[in-house]
C-alpha cells in the first residue's frame, strides 16, 4: 500500500528523488544543450556524476544495556590502533568580516609569517587562538546528529513521549534526518498513543478526500508503528471508529488499554474482534461515547474474565450492562467508574450493591460520579453480603440530589478495612456519627464539601471533632467546605491534629464557607508543618484580606504571620498605656 500524503511526517528527510523527466521527452532534454550541438550533450552527460549513496562510517563505540536500565557507551578505539586514520574533509566556512578582523587582532604575527615564508626564511610557529581546534570542533558540531548513538536518541525521545505524547511529536522529529527517522520508528516509542480527530469548524464536516487521507494515515500507522502498542486512546472520532478498532485487533496483539472518548459508532463486531484477538486487553473506557449497549454486553461476555478496569457513562440503556456485571462475568474487576453526561436525565440508577459485592470481590475503586442512584432491594434468595474487602477508594460525589445515608454507607463499607479515599461531596444525609462507625482505621482522604445550595438542608452543627480525632494520625486531605459546624466544634476538631508524639500528616485542608476563627487557624498552621494547601475562602469570622486560597508552605507561613498580627491589633488597642 502506498504511503498516504499525511504520513510524510514519518518519512526520512533528504531522501533521493527520481528524475522528473521520463521516456522520449526526457532523453531529448538530456541530448539538448544551450549551443544546440550534439557533441556537447555527450560531454555534459560525462561531466554529470551519478548519485552515490553516502556510506555510513562504522562508529568507534558500541552501546551496552545494563541490568539497571542504563546505557553504557564503550569505546573501541584501542582495538583498531593499527588502522590508518580516517580522512575527514574539512568544510570551508565563510567567516564574517567582523570575525576576520577579530582574528587578525588575536594573531598579529600571522601576516609577517606569511611574508617570511615567501622570502624563503623559515616561519616560526606562533600560538593560534581559535585555529585548527576551532575548525575541528565546528566540523564535529555540524555532524553531531549523525554521530549520536541511536540508543541514546531513543531514550531522549522516550522522555519527550512521556511528557508530550507520541503524536505528533514522533511524526515531526522523524523529518529531521535519516538517523532521527530510524530512532522515531522504534516500536518502543509507540507503546502509548492518543489520537484526536482533525479540527473542523462547528457545523461543518471534513471533505471526503481529507477523511480518506486521515483514515489511510491511521491504517498506515497501525501497520508500521503499533506492533508493540499497549495503551491506545481515540478522541472525538464521529466516523470510521469500527475501521480503526478492526485494524487494532488485527495488528496489536499486545494491547492492554483502550479508551474511546466522545466517539460515535462503536459496534458489536469491532469490540468482539478486540475481545477475540487482543488477549491482554484488560481496561476499557467508553465514557461519553455513543454505541449500542449490546456491543458492550457482548464484549463483557467474551472478555469479562480478564477485564480489570471499566469506565462507563450512565444512560437509560445502561441497565443491560449493569445486569451483565451483576451476573458474574467480571469476577476480577478492580475499578468501576460510572459518570453522567452534561445533560442529565431525570432517571436515576438503581444498584443492587449486595449482588455487586458478591460478584466483584476484588473491587478496589468504585466511583459513581454525579449519578443519582439508590439501593435496589435484594431478593430473599440473594446470598449474604460480604462487602468489599479490597476496596481502597469510594467516590459518591454529586452536585445534584443524593440518596446516600449512614445506613447506605455502612452497607457498602461494612468490610472495607483498607479504605484510603472517601469522597462524599454533596451527600448531605451522611452524619459525623455515621462516619465514626465505619470500619476504616487508616483513612487518608475525606471529602465532605457541599457545593450546592444548602438553604433547604438541615446540616449538623456539631460532630466534626469525631472525624478528626478518629483519623488525625492518617488523614492527609480534609474537605469541610460549606458545612455548618460551630466555632467551638471546629476548634475542637482542629485541635486533634498534632496531638501526641506523632507528627500531623495533614497536607490539604478546605474550610470554605465555615465558621473557623483566627485562633483556630493559627494554632492549626503551627501544629501542621506539612500543610501545603489551605482554603479559607468566604470564612466569615476571618479579617478582610485573609479569605482566600493559600498554596505552598511559604504562602501559608505568610498567612500565619498576618493572622497573628491581626490578633495582636485588638489587644494593643485595648491597652491603657
Amino acid at each position: 500500500m502506498e504511503e498516504p500524503r499525511t504520513a510524510e511526517y514519518l518519512r526520512e528527510a533528504g531522501a533521493s528523488s527520481e528524475p522528473s523527466g521520463t521516456g522520449q521527452n526526457a532523453s531529448k532534454k538530456r541530448r539538448t544543450t544551450a549551443s544546440g550541438r550534439p557533441g556537447d550533450a555527450s560531454k555534459a552527460s560525462k561531466k554529470k556524476k551519478a548519485f552515490k549513496p553516502r556510506r555510513r562510517v562504522a562508529p568507534d563505540y558500541f552501546v551496552h544495556e545494563t541490568d539497571n536500565d542504563m546505557l553504557l557507551i564503550i569505546s573501541n578505539i584501542g582495538d583498531g590502533q593499527d588502522r590508518p586514520p580516517r580522512k575527514v574533509a574539512k568544510r570551508k566556512r565563510q567567516v564574517p568580516a567582523k570575525k576576520q578582523q577579530l582574528q587578525r587582532v588575536l594573531r598579529p604575527g600571522a601576516a609577517g609569517a606569511r611574508k617570511r615564508e615567501k622570502g624563503g626564511a623559515p616561519a616560526a610557529k606562533e600560538p593560534v587562538l581559535g585555529g585548527q581546534a576551532e575548525e575541528s570542533g565546528a566540523a564535529a558540531g555540524a555532524s553531531w546528529g549523525e554521530r549520536l548513538p541511536v540508543e541514546i536518541l531513543v531514550r531522549i525521545f522516550q522522555s519527550l513521549v512521556a511528557s508530550e505524547g507520541a503524536v505528533p511529536l514522533l511524526c515531526r522529529v522523524a523529518r529531521v534526518c535519516r538517523l532521527w527517522y530510524g530512532a522515531a520508528s522504534n516500536p518502543v516509542l509507540w507503546q502509548k498513543v492518543s489520537i484526536g480527530f482533525c479540527w473542523v469548524e462547528p457545523g461543518k464536516k471534513q471533505p471526503p478526500q481529507t477523511e480518506k487521507r486521515i483514515l489511510s494515515t491511521m491504517e498506515w500507522l497501525v501497520l508500521n508503528r503499533f506492533s508493540l502498542l499497549r495503551d491506545f486512546a481515540l478522541c472525538h472520532w464521529k466516523s470510521h471508529v469500527p475501521v480503526v478498532l478492526q485494524a487494532l485487533a488485527e495488528s496489536c496483539p499486545l494491547l492492554v488499554s483502550l479508551k474511546l472518548t466522545h466517539c460515535s459508532g462503536v459496534t458489536t463486531k469491532s469490540l468482539s474482534a478486540l475481545a477475540e484477538r487482543c488477549p491482554r486487553l484488560e481496561s476499557l473506557n467508553l465514557q461519553n461515547s455513543q454505541g449500542d449497549s449490546s456491543a458492550v454486553v457482548s464484549f463483557l461476555e467474551a472478555a469479562g474474565s480478564r477485564i480489570r478496569q471499566l469506565w462507563l457513562t450512565y444512560s437509560s440503556r445502561m441497565n443491560a450492562i449493569v445486569a451483565t456485571l451483576l451476573s458474574g462475568c467480571c469476577l476480577g474487576l478492580r475499578l468501576l467508574e460510572v459518570n453522567t453526561e452534561i445533560k442529565q436525565s431525570s432517571q436515576h440508577l438503581q444498584l443492587a450493591v449486595e449482588q455487586l459485592q458478591a460478584t466483584c470481590q476484588q473491587l478496589q475503586v468504585l466511583r459513581l460520579l454525579n449519578v443519582i442512584w439508590s439501593l435496589k432491594p435484594s431478593p430473599r434468595s440473594a446470598p449474604t453480603s460480604l462487602g468489599f474487602p479490597q476496596l481502597e477508594e469510594l467516590c459518591l460525589a454529586t452536585t445534584s440530589y443524593s440518596f446516600v445515608s449512614d445506613s447506605v454507607l455502612q452497607k457498602i463499607l461494612q468490610a472495607s478495612t483498607r479504605l484510603r479515599v472517601l469522597d462524599l461531596r454533596g451527600c448531605f444525609r451522611v452524619t459525623p456519627k455515621g462516619l465514626q462507625e465505619l470500619p476504616c482505621p487508616d483513612l487518608e482522604q475525606l471529602h465532605l464539601g457541599l457545593y450546592c445550595s444548602d438553604n433547604h438542608l438541615l446540616l449538623p452543627s456539631e460532630g466534626s471533632h469525631l472525624l478528626t480525632w478518629k483519623w488525625h494520625r492518617s488523614l492527609q486531605e480534609l474537605d469541610l467546605a460549606g458545612q455548618s459546624f460551630s466555632e467551638r466544634d471546629l476548634e475542637r476538631a482542629m485541635a486533634a491534629f498534632g496531638q501526641g508524639s506523632s507528627r500531623a500528616a495533614l497536607q490539604s485542608l478546605n474550610l470554605t464557607g465555615t465558621k473557623v476563627t483566627v485562633s483556630t487557624v493559627s494554632a492549626l498552621i503551627i501544629r501542621c508543618p506539612a500543610l501545603s494547601y489551605l482554603n479559607l475562602s468566604s470564612c466569615r469570622y476571618l479579617p478582610r484580606g485573609m479569605k482566600k486560597v493559600y498554596r505552598g508552605q511559604d504562602d501559608i507561613h505568610q498567612c500565619l504571620s498576618k493572622l497573628l498580627a491581626s490578633a495582636d491589633e485588638p489587644a494593643a488597642s485595648q491597652d491603657p498605656s
